[in-house]
């Protein structure tokens, strides 16, 4: 399809696309890279059932605050796509994103009752990546773009860390063509690619430990920004509370709660991120902090969360969200608090709802900005009993 129009942005929704309508009224949801109040040149890329997908092409008038983009793939690339926006501006953005999204995906009565939502801005802008994601092609690495399939050539991301980047062409050169991810230690700088052997070591200063964790194994990117996270969700639990850390991973908020004297259950289907969390919980003498594999949708789940006395969760799922089992999952009768780590919160708000429904209540939600100069963002939401 190649019709062109001259449109308005109104707002900007969920994955960072831009809200715009046709003089007709038919919504057009125009691609990453555009803020509210611009007016943009855009072409039709698909026609949905009840809304027109588009690509820009010009920013005819910009908003105040957009600058010159650092890198020059900015329009290629798919990544940093708010990177024309200084942070303080991106993170205002994200705010009302978030906000927009609760007010549309909860029940009115339950949206009116929201706490206003506290935002943390990442301690870094650029170079805070030390976890990536290149596509490897005759022993170069390549980016995706946004519109297309066709990759390109990225010698320099600047959202990764420069001990990182500086090793990114050397460990793609003997590598074969496809996705490979790459990591590097922010206390060492060593660098390395999904399937190599060892460890990376991860320092957590406020709670006096280093995480090991393999480079195929995940953890927040953004490590700087994910000290903040943690010793937020730790500030959230009492410590005389028995946790259930609910797809733990390695361990990122498990083993700084046993550092705390809490006793955990960290539960995770990722067999390899099973095994280093139980390596580093012995390599640290956290007795009382056991990693189990588990599928949470399974009833054995909830009888070990219930045999653990377990009062408080934390919920950290993937991307696609924690899925509907998980209400019988925790429908424990000693639960008394759920922190919720959310990076989709579209597919949160329809995990959250049967909680909701049950008489939990959001008593608190915070806005971190893990990820500078792109759509993506952390929430956190805590949630208790209402009758607590």
């Amino acid at each position: 399809m190649d019709r062109h129009y001259d449109l308005t942005v109104q707002r900007l929704i969920w994955r960072g696309r831009g809200l715009a309508r046709l003089d007709t009224g038919q919504v057009v949801l125009v691609s990453p890279g555009v803020f509210p109040g611009e007016r943009v040149r855009v072409y039709i890329t698909k026609a949905k059932t009840d809304y027109l997908q588009a690509a820009w092409t010009k920013i005819l008038d910009p908003h105040p605050m957009r600058r010159p983009h650092p890198c020059f793939l900015a329009e290629q690339c798919g990544g940093c796509r708010f990177g024309w926006l200084p942070q303080r501006e991106q993170l205002k953005l994200k705010v009302q994103v978030v906000e927009n999204e609760l007010n549309r995906a909860l029940p009115s009565q339950r949206a009116a009752d929201l706490p206003s939502i506290q935002a943390i801005a990442g301690p870094k802008q650029w170079r805070y990546r030390w976890r990536g994601q290149v596509h490897v092609i005759t022993g170069r690495p390549f980016m995706m773009p946004l519109q297309g399939r066709t990759p390109v050539f990225c010698p320099d991301c600047l959202l990764l860390a420069q001990p990182l980047s500086r090793q990114v062409q050397e460990l793609c050169a003997e590598t074969d063509n496809g996705r490979l991810i790459l990591a590097a230690s922010p206390a060492t700088h060593k660098g390395a690619k999904a399937g190599d052997n060892g460890f990376l070591d991860f320092p957590l200063p406020s709670f006096g430990i280093t995480i090991q964790i393999p480079p195929d194994v995940f953890f927040q990117a953004n490590w700087a920004g994910n000290q903040l996270l943690v010793d937020h969700v730790c500030s959230l639990l009492r410590k005389d509370w028995s946790v259930g850390d609910l797809y733990a991973g390695a361990g990122n908020f498990a083993l700084p709660l046993g550092i705390m004297g809490n006793k955990v259950l960290a539960v995770e289907s990722e067999a390899r991120a099973v095994r280093s969390g139980e390596e580093n919980a012995r390599r640290l003498g956290l007795d009382h902090v056991r990693f189990v594999r588990r599928n949470l949708a399974r009833k054995s789940s909830r009888r070990r969360l219930e045999n653990e006395g377990v009062q408080a969760v934390i919920i950290d799922p993937p991307r696609t969200g924690a899925g509907k089992r998980l209400t019988q999952t925790l429908d424990i009768s000693g639960l008394q608090r759920m922190v919720w780590v959310s990076c989709d919160v579209v597919n949160t708000c329809r995990d959250l709802n049967p909680f909701l429904e049950q008489g939990w209540k959001i008593s608190q939600i915070t806005v971190f900005d893990l990820f500078p100069q792109t759509w993506h963002v952390e929430t956190v939401f805590v949630l208790d009993r209402e009758e607590a």
